[in-house]
């Protein structure tokens, strides 16, 4: 789930789906999103001999991306860099752990590491972690669940509240008196 360009190091999970497949042979690579990268990757999984198990589906609706993370054993992250990883947090909302590298920088904030998804150091890390939960459903499942219970921990209103909470203390505001739904209603009146 990501624009398809070099910085999201997406051939790092081709390579991973060609190393895996002789012990998984139905495992399935769904890459999402759209990007000037489209057409590299699509080689690389013919190079690596795996287009067949690659599906990139480029652009979908909310609700065909959503399908598709609730269907998901594990979510790939093979970043170089990342902000937080909104996507991490959408997977986990389904249920589905994350790997990525540690050094990709948001991303060891937004996995709780061994709890809601694993953080890898080098390629053969993240390969080996994908086989740990490929083979252990019941600590992907375990993780899954962890990460669903994190998930919920996050919404656009609590990210509000802290916002306008940082707003207040950089601007040494007083807090607000009235509640937040209290100052929406009185906006529509």
């Amino acid at each position: 789930m990501s624009r398809l360009v070099p910085h999201k190091r997406l051939e790092h999970a081709i390579d991973l789906v060609a190393q895996l497949r002789p012990k998984w042979p139905d495992v399935r690579l769904d890459l999402v999103g759209d990007g000037p990268w489209k057409d590299v990757l699509r080689q690389h999984a013919i190079d690596r001999g795996v287009q067949d198990s690659v599906v990139i589906h480029g652009w979908v609706d909310e609700q065909t991306k959503h399908e598709i993370l609730a269907g998901a054993w594990v979510h790939l992250c093979p970043s170089v860099k990342e902000g937080w990883g909104i996507v991490i947090m959408e997977a986990a909302s389904h249920g589905v752990p994350t790997i990525a590298y540690r050094s990709a920088g948001g991303v060891a904030e937004a996995i709780v590491e061994h709890r809601t998804g694993l953080l890898a150091d080098d390629f053969d890390e993240f390969v080996r972690h994908a086989d740990t939960l490929l083979r252990d459903r019941p600590l992907r499942k375990a993780m899954g669940a962890a990460g669903r219970e994190r998930a919920q921990q996050f919404s656009w209103e609590e990210s509000l509240d802290a916002f306008e909470s940082v707003l207040q203390g950089a601007l040494r505001l007083p807090p607000r008196l009235v509640a937040r739904e209290d100052r929406v209603a009185q906006q529509v009146e």
